[in-house]
C-alpha cells in the first residue's frame, strides 16, 4: 500500500469570502408574537423571525431572502423596547417603515397607519 503526502502547504484555492444571507432579519419582541386583525380578512403576524401581511400572503423574510440573493441590500433596523416595536425594510430600492405600539396583551396600535386617527389591532 503506498500512500502520497504533499508537503506544499500552499493554500491557493482558498474560496473567496461571500456575503452570507442573513436568514434573520426580524427580532419582534415576545408581546407582539401572535396574529393581528387589520381588517376582517387581512392579519399581521408576527413570528419570531418573520412578519407576514397574511391577507396577500406576503413574508417580508422570503422577500428580503429573494432581494439578497439577487445581490440588492436586504436589511431590517429595529427599535424595540417594552412598549414599542419599531421597524424599517430596505429590500433593494424600496424602504417600509412600520411602528407598532403595545396597548395591552390583546390590543396594539399602528402608530403610523395611514389613516389621521388612532388604529388599533387586536389578537
Amino acid at each position: 500500500m503506498t500512500s502520497n503526502c504533499s508537503g506544499n502547504d500552499d493554500n491557493d484555492a482558498v474560496p473567496q469570502q461571500v456575503n452570507p444571507i442573513s436568514n434573520s432579519y426580524f427580532h419582534p419582541p415576545s408581546w407582539i408574537k401572535g396574529t393581528w386583525k387589520v381588517a376582517s380578512t387581512s392579519y399581521f403576524q408576527f413570528t419570531d423571525d418573520d412578519f407576514i401581511y397574511v391577507m396577500n400572503g406576503t413574508s417580508y423574510k422570503a422577500v428580503l431572502t429573494q432581494t439578497a440573493t439577487a445581490g440588492q441590500t436586504a436589511k431590517v433596523n429595529e427599535e424595540i423596547s417594552e412598549t414599542d416595536y419599531n421597524f424599517t425594510i430596505i429590500a433593494g430600492g424600496s424602504t417600509g417603515t412600520y411602528k407598532f405600539k403595545k396597548i395591552n396583551t390583546t390590543r396594539i396600535q399602528w402608530v403610523n397607519h395611514v389613516s389621521q386617527q388612532p388604529f388599533y389591532l387586536d389578537k
